[in-house]
């Protein structure tokens, strides 16, 4: 059996660019496509059990077969969780932004190093940490979800997002610490 997998990136931007065309042509078929996507991630790329995001899944959208299957990225629960709390802001669907809240949780409470206080690339599915790395783009989506998540919400809840938005600015700045102005480092090694 052929060692393949499929990853659902494409569909993280794809559903992104639905929701800005929809902006521009409500007349067009953006909406449809952007629910056939947010319906995919709440029903197959979201594990039922965890709440948090796979990255790897077999040509079904069952969960992959090998290691690769319990790889969940920070990043990229923050970058869903951007996504789905505007998509079901957008529809009225509080279970996406339920789902969204606890993917956003499982970043944020496992998915930080302790010591640089940066969002590290990826975890098991048991949330234990599998890649240290920390890059550049996953600050930017702990920082965007943040924002979002705090738009949505009030009192005591918005405060919390509001505080975390700041860590995440603060999560940031050593990256752009460089001798070149207008320059970032991507890649913080945990050594």
């Amino acid at each position: 059996r052929p060692q393949t997998s499929i990853c659902y990136n494409r569909h993280m931007l794809l559903l992104e660019g639905m929701l800005a065309w929809e902006q521009e042509d409500q007349d067009g078929a953006w909406s449809d496509f952007a629910d056939e996507i947010a319906g995919l991630a709440l029903t197959r790329f979201i594990d039922s059990g965890n709440g948090g995001l796979r990255e790897f899944f077999e040509h079904d959208w069952t969960q992959h077969h090998s290691e690769k299957g319990r790889i969940m990225e920070p990043g990229h629960q923050f970058e869903w969780a951007w996504l789905l709390v505007r998509w079901g802001s957008l529809r009225n669907k509080g279970e996406a932004i339920a789902k969204a809240k606890r993917m956003f949780e499982i970043g944020e409470a496992h998915g930080i190093c302790p010591r640089r206080k940066v969002a590290i690339m990826s975890l098991y599915d048991d949330f234990s940490m599998h890649d240290r790395l920390a890059r550049f783009w996953p600050q930017t989506e702990w920082l965007k979800a943040a924002v979002r998540l705090a738009s949505a919400t009030e009192g005591e809840e918005r405060h919390r997002y509001i505080t975390s938005a700041s860590r995440a600015v603060m999560a940031i700045q050593p990256l752009l610490e460089t001798p070149v102005k207008g320059l970032w480092f991507d890649k913080w090694h945990v050594d």
